[in-house]
């Protein structure tokens, strides 16, 4: 399953959509400790599973999303044991659609052994056509990659206010 978060600027970071029902199909707006951005959690494609009204409403929510004020970016969290999927495609060609700059974290490096997670990275980079600089190796349980992508989160947000 995979999901991302929108980065934007400026704003409270509070909207209609984080005072939903709190299911990882809705998404959450968690205020940032740093007032010159925030991030939207969109949710994963598990909305799949969801009644064909709530995957009308999820599509909306993106587009919606992708056309925000302020939206100076988007993390993308791929799983890296998989291949994209189309849902993944599908993603991709609306971030595409929308002009969005794009990091993608490719996540659960800890479940793979080193040479297969690079071998992996380098695999679902060249299957989404993504530079080296837009694809980081992360883990949440080892930390791995993990101030990398705060490091590049900071970057996106500092082009934009420049």
């Amino acid at each position: 399953m995979s999901g991302g978060w929108g980065v934007g600027t400026g704003g409270s970071g509070r909207d209609a959509a984080d005072r939903s029902s709190g299911s990882d199909r809705d998404a959450h707006v968690p205020t940032s400790h740093a007032p010159a951005f925030y991030f939207l959690d969109l949710p994963g494609y598990g909305y799949a599973r969801a009644s064909r009204g709530r995957r009308t409403g999820f599509r909306r929510l993106v587009a919606r999303t992708l056309d925000r004020e302020g939206l100076v970016g988007a993390v993308w969290l791929l799983d890296l044991r998989h291949d994209p999927s189309v849902d993944d495609r599908t993603m991709q060609d609306a971030l595409a659609a929308a002009g969005t700059r794009v990091l993608a974290a490719l996540t659960k490096s800890d479940k793979l052994p080193r040479g297969q997670r690079l071998r992996r990275a380098d695999a679902v980079r060249e299957l989404l056509g993504l530079d080296a600089d837009q694809a980081i190796v992360t883990s949440a349980r080892t930390g791995e990659g993990v101030a990398e992508l705060r490091e590049a989160i900071s970057e996106l947000v500092r082009e934009e206010g420049t």
